[in-house]
């Protein structure tokens, strides 16, 4: 389970969110959707500490209980050892092949043996269909394949939560599906997934809850069913006739 209460997060004068009150509970699949600019991403971030809320509560099953105002960086690791990102852009090491990237945080941050580290790597690298590409470098794998290694890397530290930064945003129309096939064959499996997205067919397919972010605050949240097929909120309603009518 994690659950935020009060969660702001400013940029100078900037309010981008604003005092968001939310839970998923352990194991959920929950996507957030919403315009550019709405605060997806930044809200995402903070939940990880790549950017930090100024003020509110984060709490992680019942052994994390943070204050923002008081937070230490001993906390944010222990945030960090239990929660993995994946990002828009893959963000692997140019110069190490896919089996060393997954294989990194697993030597550098869990101090895992070099054996038990390339094990775990190749399990996690073979369940997102990637058993054959082990040994190549980022720039010999497609935009897909790459995303899938970042899905892996985020696997193989076996996170109580994976947050997913837009995972398809960046890649060809042709290579969306092989990374949303994996996304979906790892969800319901006890780690909680939370995916912001612009792919509205997988959100419905995919989630437990959807989440519709506006102005920095939860505009609407519900199953998919609610959402999709029967908005109660104006913007919502727009915002989702402004997709489907692209």
């Amino acid at each position: 389970m994690i659950e935020v209460r009060g969660w702001h997060k400013s940029f100078g004068k900037n309010h981008v969110i604003k005092g968001i009150d939310w839970k998923v509970p352990t194991g959920d699949v929950n996507v957030i959707i919403g315009a550019s600019g709405s605060g997806k991403s930044t809200f995402l971030r903070t939940l990880n500490f790549l950017e930090r809320a100024e003020k509110g509560t984060l709490i992680l099953d019942d052994d994390i209980n943070l204050d923002m105002t008081t937070v230490r960086k001993s906390d944010i690791l222990k945030v960090r050892r239990n929660t993995a990102m994946v990002f828009q852009s893959y963000n692997l090491f140019r110069h190490k092949t896919a089996l060393e990237n997954v294989m990194e945080a697993l030597v550098v941050v869990q101090k895992k043996d070099k054996k038990l580290a390339e094990d775990i790597a190749k399990t996690e690298l073979e369940r997102v269909g990637l058993a054959d590409r082990m040994n190549y470098y980022p720039h010999q794998l497609s935009g897909g394949q790459q995303q899938r290694v970042g899905i892996a890397r985020a696997l193989a530290i076996q996170p109580k939560v994976i947050l997913f930064d837009e995972p398809t945003s960046a890649l060809d129309p042709e290579m969306v599906g092989e990374v949303l096939d994996v996304i979906r064959s790892i969800s319901h499996q006890g780690t909680t997934l939370i995916i912001v997205t612009h792919e509205m067919a997988f959100a419905r397919d995919c989630a437990d809850r959807v989440v519709l972010l506006a102005d920095g605050t939860i505009y609407e949240e519900g199953t998919p069913d609610q959402i999709f097929n029967n908005p109660q909120r104006e913007k919502t309603k727009q915002f989702l006739y402004r997709i489907t009518h692209r």
